[in-house]
C-alpha cells in the first residue's frame, strides 16, 4: 500500500472504492481517452485560473509551494497558490487557499479552499471534494470553512459553494479511506457508471465476470446490491434463481412495467430472450430511426442522423453544426425532410432525443412543432425495459445490437469517446475525426434500425399460452415469461403443458381419477362397490328425528279471525337439523316440523303459519360449532363439511356454511361496534397492521386495536393512515405502535414499541460487526432498557416506581445528541433516537402502559395464522365476516371467556355473559357414534335414560302440545307449547 492519502487518491475513492485501493497500491491501467483529455483540459485550467486570481492580489502578497502548517497560515497571506498539507499518512494539494475573515485558531481571520476542476457542470463528487479539503484545512487552522471556490472548465468560470457546516459525510469518508491505507483487505468489487472511462476497466471487467459478481447487471444499484448481499445472493446466477413472475390483480392498474433485475439475470443465465406482458411497438407507413450526439456538459448537440424506411424503399441523413449558432439550422433541416411526410413514426433509443426536440421547439417558441412530433416518438428502451429482457448485463444500445450482431468499425465508438472525437476536432479542426462522428453517428442509427425490427416482430408475433415460442427470421428465439411461469405456479399443482396433443391426450389419462373411474374400476370388486353405493346416495337421505312438532295458528293471518278450520289434504313437514352440545359431549338433533293449510271462514283465505314459513334448515347451534371451528381452529369450509357429514350424518355444502359466518357476523356487528368504542374510549390502545391479498380487489391491509381486554380488526384497502384521525379523534389515552410513520400524525401520547428498535439495533449490529460506534451506542441504550426493564419486572408498570428513571433517560439523549459518529449506520441510529426521544419512554409518566407492542402482536398472530390457508382467495365482504367473528373471538380470549359458550347463549355482550356465566367445566373424553360425537361417561341427568347418546324421542300428537326433552349448553327447553299463533318456549340460564 501507499504511505500517503493523496488528491488523486480521494478523488479516485469518490468514483469508486476499489479504484481508490488499486492507486493506493500503486497500480496504474491504460488511459481512456475521455481520462487523457479531462486530465489536458485541468491541466489548462491550472494554468489560466492562477492568472485570474492574481488580478486581485499583488506578487507579493502571493505564496506559492509552500506547506499548509499553522505557522505558514498565521503569516496571512491574502493568497496560497500550490500548498500541501501533509501528516504522517496524508499528503494532499491544495489549487489555492484563500484568506477571508472570522474567527478561528489562527486569530480573526481563515483560509477556504479553492479548487480547479475541468468539469464544465458543478457535480456531486467536486461538492464533496472540496468538503475534504475543508476538513483536511481544519487540522492547520482550528475551523471548518463555510465556503469553498470551484473554478472550473475552459472559460475558468468561478462558483462560490456552501460547505456542510458538520461535514459529517467528509469524515466519513476520510476514515474510510484511512482503513482501506491502513488494511491489507481490498474492498468489494462493485461495477458503476465510471467504468467505462475508468484506467482499471478491463481489469475490473474481467474480475467481475470471472466471480459472476452481480455488480455486472448495469441497472441494479449499489444499496440493492448490499440487500442481495445481506440475503446470501452474490452472483448473477444466484439471483436469477429468485425470479417468481407474479400476477397482478385485473382491477389494479399499473402505470409502467416494473423491471426485474432477477428475469434479467435469468435471460443472461439462459442466454434467451425473455418476454414480460404484452409489449406494444406503434407503427407506421414511414419509419423514421433517429439518433443525435451532443456534449451534455455544455447543452450543444451538433449532430443528427436519421434512416427514413417507407414503401420499401430506405434514405439516409446526416445534419452537421460546426458550432453552438448553428444548432436551429440543424435541427431546421431536420423538420424540412420529415414534412415532406403526412404519417411517419420516429423511433429513438433513451430519452435524449426527446429532450432536444423539446429544447428546440421551445426555442423556436412553436409549441404546435410539438404537437406533432412528441406523440409520433416513440422510445424503444422504455418497452424493452419493461418487456423484453436480452442476455446481456444491460439494455444499451451497444449490448443490445452487439447481442444481434451488429459490430461498428470502431471498437472504442461509444458515446463518451464521441465527445473526445468532438472537442479534438475543435482543437484541430481534423477531416477525418469529422468523418469519424458522421459514420458512428449513421452505425447508430443502424443498430436502432435493427433492434426496432426484432422488436417489431416480437411483438406481432407473441405467442399465447401453449403456443410455441416466437422465433424471428434472424434466429433469435423469444420465450413468453408466462407461459415458462405456468409449468411451476403452485395454484395449479405442476401441471404440465404439452405442445404435441398426443403428448396432451395420453397425461390426461394418467390422472389419479380417472384410472381409478375408467381403468381400476374394470378390474377391482372394490372399486365398483365403492362406486355403485355412491351413487345410491342422491342428495340428503331421510334422518329420524329426535321429537315432532305440530305447529297451528289460533288467528288468520289476513283479518285476524279466530274461525278456523285445518285442511285435510295433506301434512307440510320440514326438518331443522342442529346440534346438542354439553359438557358431557356433542350430538346431533333433528327436529320435525309439521303443519297443514288453515283456512279462515271470515275471509275463506288459505294460509300457513308465519313460524312454519320462518323455519331456518339449521339451527343456532350448528351455526355456533361451525364458526367456533373455523375461527378458534381455522378448519376451512370444505373441511367443517367434511366433519359434520363424517361425525353427525349431516351433509352440508361449503356455501351453507359461508351463509352461517354471513349470519352470525350480522347478529354479533353491535358487539363488534361496542368493542370499538370501548378500545377508542379507554386509556391505552395497541396499534398493528398486516397485509392481505383479496381475490379480484388485490393488496389490502388488516389493522388491529386492542387494549388489555378487547380487540377489533378492520379492513381497509390500503396502509395509509387518513382513517386513524377520526377513529382516535375523542382518543385521550397513550396509543403503542410501532415506527411506522402514520402513527406520528396523531396527537395523543405515544410509546413506541422499544422491542421493535431493540431487534432492530440487533439486526444491524449482526450485519456491522466491526462498526465500533454503532456498538457503543446499542450499548448505552442496552444498559438503560435494561434497568428500566428490571424495575419493571420488580414493581410492575407503575408510575411511582418507573417516574425515578426519568433523570437517566434525560441524561442518555443528551449523551446522544452531544455524541459525533462518523458511522453512516450509527448516524442513522442516533438520528432516529433524537425524533423519537419524546415517545420512547412515554410509560414511564403512566400507570399501566406497558413498553412494548405485545399485546397487538398477539392478536395479529390470531389472523397471519389464518391468512396462511386464506390468502388470495377471501373476497372484501367474506373478509369483514370473519374479522367481525375473529374480533369477538380474540376479545373472548382476551377476557378468559369460553368463544363457544359465548356464542351458544345468544348474548351479545361479553361483560354481560361473563358476569354471569359459570366456571367453565373441562371437556369429557368423546368417542365417535353414529349419531354423533358423546361422552364415554354415563350422564348425570337421570330423565334423559342414560348416556347422552340415547335419544328420547316423543312424538306428539296433532295437538298444540309437543313433548321434547333436550339439554343445550345449560339452557334447558320445556314442552313448546301453542299460545295464539306462537311457540313459547320457555328458558332459564344455570
Amino acid at each position: 500500500m501507499a504511505t500517503k492519502i493523496t488528491r488523486e487518491v480521494l478523488e479516485s475513492y469518490l468514483e469508486c472504492k476499489y479504484k481508490a485501493h488499486l492507486t493506493l497500491a500503486g497500480e496504474q491501467g491504460t488511459r481512456s481517452d475521455y481520462e487523457l483529455l479531462m486530465m489536458e483540459t485541468r491541466e489548462q485550467v491550472c494554468l489560466d485560473a492562477p492568472k485570474r486570481l492574481l488580478v486581485q492580489h499583488k506578487e507579493g502578497q502571493v505564496l506559492r509551494g509552500t506547506a499548509v502548517t499553522p505557522a505558514v497560515l498565521r503569516r496571512g497571506a491574502p493568497l496560497l497558490l500550490d500548498a500541501t498539507a501533509e501528516d504522517q499518512g496524508l499528503s494532499v494539494r491544495f489549487d489555492a487557499l484563500q484568506r477571508v475573515d472570522g474567527p478561528s485558531g489562527l486569530g480573526d481571520f481563515h483560509y477556504i479552499p479553492i479548487l480547479f476542476h475541468g468539469a464544465e457542470k458543478l457535480g456531486r463528487e467536486q461538492r464533496i471534494l472540496l468538503e475534504l479539503l475543508g476538513l483536511i484545512l481544519e487540522f492547520a487552522q482550528g475551523r471548518v470553512p463555510g465556503w469553498g471556490v470551484l473554478v472550473h472548465g475552459r472559460n475558468c468560470e468561478v462558483q462560490k459553494i456552501k460547505l456542510t457546516p458538520n461535514v459529517q459525510q467528509a469524515r466519513r469518508i476520510l476514515a474510510e479511506v484511512r482503513e482501506i491505507q491502513n488494511t491489507a483487505t481490498p474492498p468489494r468489487l462493485r461495477l458503476n457508471g465510471h467504468c467505462q472511462v475508468c484506467e482499471f476497466r478491463q481489469r475490473c471487467h474481467t474480475q467481475a465476470v470471472a466471480s459472476d459478481d452481480l455488480s455486472l447487471l448495469r441497472g441494479i444499484g449499489e444499496k440493492e446490491v448490499a440487500r442481495y448481499v445481506r440475503r446470501g445472493i452474490f452472483t448473477v446466477t444466484q439471483l436469477s434463481c429468485t425470479f417468481r413472475c407474479r400476477k397482478g390483480s385485473k382491477r389494479q392498474k399499473r402505470v409502467g412495467q416494473p423491471h426485474y433485475h432477477a428475469l434479467q439475470a435469468l435471460a443472461v443465465r439462459d442466454k434467451k430472450i425473455y418476454v414480460l406482458g404484452s409489449p406494444e411497438l406503434p407503427t407506421s407507413t414511414t419509419r423514421i430511426h433517429l439518433d443525435i450526439e451532443g456534449d451534455p456538459e455544455r447543452g450543444f448537440d451538433y449532430l443528427l442522423g436519421m434512416i427514413v424506411e417507407t414503401n420499401g424503399s430506405e434514405v439516409r441523413h446526416s445534419f452537421w453544426a460546426d458550432s453552438p449558432h448553428e444548432e436551429v439550422s440543424l435541427f431546421e433541416r431536420f423538420l424540412d425532410v420529415i414534412g415532406s411526410y403526412g404519417d411517419f413514426r420516429l423511433y429513438v433509443y433513451g430519452s435524449y432525443e426527446a429532450a432536444f426536440l423539446r429544447r428546440m421547439v421551445k426555442k423556436l417558441g412553436r409549441p404546435e412543432l410539438g404537437e406533432r412530433l412528441l406523440p409520433r416518438l416513440v422510445n424503444v428502451l422504455s418497452i424493452i425495459y419493461s418487456h423484453i429482457y436480452f442476455p446481456t448485463y444491460s439494455n444499451g444500445l451497444k449490448d443490445i445490437a452487439g447481442y444481434l450482431g451488429f459490430r461498428w468499425t470502431e471498437r472504442d465508438a461509444s458515446g463518451v469517446q464521441s465527445i473526445v472525437w468532438r472537442r479534438r476536432w475543435e482543437s484541430t479542426g481534423a477531416g477525418c475525426l469529422k468523418d469519424k462522428l458522421t459514420k458512428y453517428n449513421m452505425e447508430d442509427c443502424v443498430a436502432l434500425k435493427k433492434v426496432t425490427t426484432l422488436l417489431n416482430a416480437i411483438c406481432s408475433g407473441q405467442p399465447k399460452v401453449g403456443e410455441s415460442p416466437t422465433v424471428n427470421p434472424e434466429g433469435h428465439q423469444a420465450s413468453q415469461v408466462e407461459e415458462m411461469e405456468s409449468h411451476f405456479n403452485r395454484r395449479e399443482w405442476c401441471k404440465a403443458s404439452f405442445l404435441l396433443p398426443e403428448f396432451e391426450f395420453v397425461n390426461d389419462r394418467a390422472s389419479f381419477d380417472y384410472q381409478r373411474d375408467r381403468v381400476f374400476i374394470r378390474t377391482s370388486e372394490t372399486l365398483r362397490k365403492n362406486r355403485s353405493r355412491k351413487r345410491r346416495v342422491k342428495g340428503r337421505k331421510a334422518i329420524r328425528a329426535n321429537r315432532c312438532v305440530e305447529i297451528s295458528s289460533q288467528k288468520c293471518s289476513f283479518c285476524g279471525g279466530t274461525e278456523l278450520t285445518r285442511s285435510q289434504d295433506g301434512r307440510l313437514v320440514r326438518q331443522v337439523f342442529d346440534l346438542q352440545i354439553t359438557g358431557c359431549g356433542i350430538r346431533r338433533s333433528v327436529s320435525q316440523y309439521s303443519t297443514t293449510w288453515h283456512c279462515c271462514a271470515a275471509c275463506q283465505r288459505r294460509f300457513l303459519p308465519h313460524e312454519y314459513l320462518r323455519l331456518d334448515e339449521y339451527g343456532h347451534s350448528i351455526r355456533c360449532w361451525s364458526m367456533y371451528e373455523h375461527v378458534a381452529h381455522r378448519s376451512s369450509f370444505a373441511n367443517l363439511a367434511e366433519t359434520i357429514q363424517e361425525c353427525f350424518g349431516l351433509r352440508l355444502y361449503d356455501s351453507e356454511i359461508h351463509g352461517f359466518k354471513a349470519s352470525l357476523a350480522r347478529y354479533y356487528a353491535e358487539t363488534y361496534r361496542g368493542i370499538q368504542s370501548r378500545i377508542v374510549g379507554g386509556h391505552l390502545v395497541h396499534a398493528d397492521e398486516t397485509e392481505i391479498h383479496l381475490r379480484k380487489t388485490g393488496k389490502g391491509y388488516v389493522w388491529i386495536f386492542t387494549n388489555m381486554e378487547e380487540v377489533v380488526f378492520m379492513y381497509r384497502k390500503s396502509r395509509e393512515g387518513d382513517f386513524l384521525r377520526e377513529l382516535l379523534s375523542d382518543f385521550r389515552g397513550v396509543l403503542v405502535s410501532d415506527f411506522y410513520g402514520a402513527y406520528d400524525s396523531l396527537r395523543c401520547k405515544q410509546q413506541k414499541c422499544l422491542i421493535h428498535l431493540m431487534r432492530d439495533f440487533n439486526h444491524d449490529l449482526r450485519n456491522s460487526p466491526w462498526d465500533q460506534e454503532f456498538r457503543v451506542l446499542a450499548a448505552d441504550f442496552g444498559r438503560l432498557l435494561r434497568k428500566v426493564v428490571a424495575t419493571v419486572d420488580s414493581h410492575g408498570l407503575r408510575k411511582e416506581h418507573l417516574s425515578r428513571h426519568g433523570q437517566d433517560v434525560a441524561a442518555f439523549f443528551q449523551l446522544v445528541e452531544k455524541r459525533d459518529v462518523r458511522s453512516e449506520v450509527a448516524q442513522g441510529y442516533r438520528n432516529r433516537l433524537l425524533k423519537y426521544q419524546h415517545k420512547l419512554f412515554t410509560f414511564l409518566d403512566h400507570d399501566g402502559v406497558p413498553w412494548n407492542n405485545n399485546n397487538a402482536e398477539h392478536a395479529v398472530k390470531r389472523f397471519a395464522h389464518y391468512r396462511e390457508v386464506a390468502d388470495g382467495r377471501l373476497a372484501e365482504a367474506g373478509l369483514n365476516d370473519y374479522l367481525v367473528l375473529l374480533s369477538v373471538y380474540a376479545t373472548c380470549e382476551y377476557k378468559g371467556v369460553s368463544f363457544l359458550n359465548f356464542l351458544l347463549s345468544r348474548e351479545t355482550d361479553i361483560d354481560v355473559f361473563r358476569k354471569n356465566s359459570g366456571k367453565r367445566r373441562a371437556p369429557p373424553d368423546l368417542e365417535l357414534h353414529p349419531d354423533g360425537i358423546r361422552s364415554t361417561r354415563p350422564s348425570r341427568n337421570r330423565s334423559l335414560g342414560g348416556p347422552l347418546g340415547r335419544a328420547i324421542t316423543t312424538t306428539a300428537p296433532t295437538s298444540r302440545l309437543t313433548n321434547t326433552a333436550t339439554s343445550t349448553n345449560g339452557v334447558h327447553e320445556r314442552p313448546s307449547v301453542v299460545v295464539g299463533s306462537k311457540i313459547n318456549t320457555a328458558r332459564r340460564i344455570v
